[in-house]
């Protein structure tokens, strides 16, 4: 008989003994492990605490605070900048018959048309406010609302335009808007529509500084200049042909240039009996013969800034919509 069969008892305590030690060796080892990563993540959360108390926006109450005062104020600047814009929030017309709207637009280039013959500005060949492709084919009834509002733009525009008095309209073009080619303007998420129109003309420096200044005097239309282009009428430097040299109507003005007072008074040594006796021809000039045009040597007239200067605009027209239907 063997030892196992003769201590029943003894040898099943020692497998049961067995057993349960390897079971919390294996288990011991597990939870072990599981410490192990416990304690890492742990420590990789301390740092990351310790990172964010090091910034400015640590998540506490005085920052929250501050962080919600900040969105306050925001907010209350961003209403405040819809109040001003708010008389540009303008309505898109109401659609008309395309007669209709060939009428007003006839009315409008013959106001344009006048205001700038009146101060001598040269058009166009064919004048029609940037609307040319509508002479000879009528409007998409569909687009009548919103071309009624850019023809008002352009109006007020080209109105403060011939305000400015330039000496010559080269150009307006206006590309085509959406609703011209059969499509629909989406005004999802959109606060405005920009509408572009771009007008060439020369001028004077002068002319287009006042036309620039008068771009934000409008209630109605609130206009952006995109681009703008500047070149002089003339590209080379002025020569000494450019200028102009002034003649002497009679000797007594000669005479007059040709006392001391042209040097501020002074006499220069070995001039002063030159200065106190008459001029030898002085004489023959108190005759009544008229005098000669008198030499200004190499002196230039100012003609820097002269000339006139050549304009590109590249301005939007911006219609800002309705913020409840964006």
């Amino acid at each position: 008989m063997s030892w196992i069969q003769e201590n029943r008892f003894a040898a099943g305590l020692g497998g049961i003994t067995t057993a349960a030690a390897a079971g919390l060796i294996f288990w011991g080892l597990s939870a072990g492990s599981k410490y192990d990563e416990a304690k890492d993540a742990y420590a990789s959360a301390a740092d990351a605490v310790s990172q964010m108390e090091g910034e400015k926006l640590y998540p506490n109450d005085d920052n929250r605070q501050a962080k919600k005062k900040a969105v306050e104020e925001y907010a209350d600047s961003v209403e405040a900048l819809q109040k001003s814009f708010k008389g540009y929030t303008t309505p898109t017309p109401a659609l008309v018959e395309p007669s209709a709207f060939t009428e007003s637009l006839l009315k409008a280039k013959d106001i344009a048309a006048k205001s700038f013959s009146n101060v001598g500005c040269e058009l166009p060949p064919e004048f029609f406010l940037g609307f040319e492709a509508y002479t000879n084919s009528p409007v998409k009834k569909e687009a009548t609302g919103i071309l009624a509002y850019q023809m008002e733009g352009i109006s007020n525009l080209l109105g403060s335009l011939a305000d400015s008095a330039p000496a010559k309209l080269i150009n307006v073009h206006r590309p085509a808007l959406l609703e011209e080619e059969g499509q629909v303007f989406d005004v999802k998420g959109k606060t405005f529509r920009a509408l572009p129109v771009e007008i060439s003309f020369t001028s004077t420096e002068a002319s287009l500084r006042k036309f620039l200044s008068s771009l934000d005097d409008s209630k109605k239309f609130y206009y952006v200049v995109r681009s703008i282009r500047v070149m002089n009428e003339k590209s080379k430097a002025p020569t000494a042909a450019d200028s102009q040299f002034q003649a002497e109507e009679d000797a007594g003005s000669e005479e007059a240039e040709s006392s001391p007072s042209d040097t501020g008074g002074f006499v220069f040594p070995g001039d002063e009996d030159s200065a106190e006796a008459p001029a030898p021809d002085a004489a023959e000039k108190s005759d009544g013969e008229k005098a000669p045009v008198k030499d200004e040597g190499v002196i230039l007239q100012q003609v820097l800034g002269s000339e006139k200067i050549h304009v590109f605009l590249r301005i939007d027209i911006l219609q800002f919509l309705d913020a409840s239907k964006a």
